[in-house]
């Protein structure tokens, strides 16, 4: 069961580059592609990107989802911090607000917090209510731009 003491806690500040091969890589993770062709050329050419009005390589509009995992430890580290049983986990919804693009090679900075807790739905099997924790991420680029916020809600059922 989360630690509900945690509400408010604030996970360190991680920084990561945005790198084209990543971008690609979670393009086709998406697309279920296996070879970089079978995506958007956007995602790996600059010359497409550029044709289609980017600045450069811009990232798939989930890829914020990624930061989670691959800045410090990952979700062991999320969940261990908030003592969320990770047998029990559910991801239950991704919100995004834009502000800003990201592009390949640009320098991305995480600042993630725990912004609820509480119980939902019925009493399970086991005598208790799904636990939610919702985790607010603001992300803000080498200019130090608030590019974007992200809402992560999990249930520990």
């Amino acid at each position: 069961m989360a630690d509900r003491s945690k509400m408010g806690m604030e996970f360190p500040t991680y920084t990561m580059t945005a790198e084209k091969n990543k971008i690609a890589e979670f393009a086709m993770a998406v697309a279920l592609k296996e070879e970089k062709e079978g995506i958007n050329p956007i995602y790996y050419d600059e010359a497409s990107a550029n044709k289609a009005g980017y600045q450069g390589i811009p990232i798939p509009p989930t890829f914020m989802s990624s930061f989670g995992f691959w800045t410090g430890n990952g979700l062991p580290e999320i969940v261990k911090a908030l003592s969320i049983d990770i047998n029990r986990l559910l991801h239950s919804e991704e919100e995004y607000e834009y502000y800003g693009s990201i592009y390949a090679g640009d320098t991305i900075t995480r600042k993630m917090r725990v912004a609820e807790m509480y119980e939902r739905g019925k009493r399970g099997r086991l005598g208790r209510f799904a636990e939610v924790t919702v985790l607010e991420t603001e992300v803000i680029n080498q200019r130090g731009e608030l590019i974007a916020k992200v809402r992560t809600t999990m249930v520990e059922r």
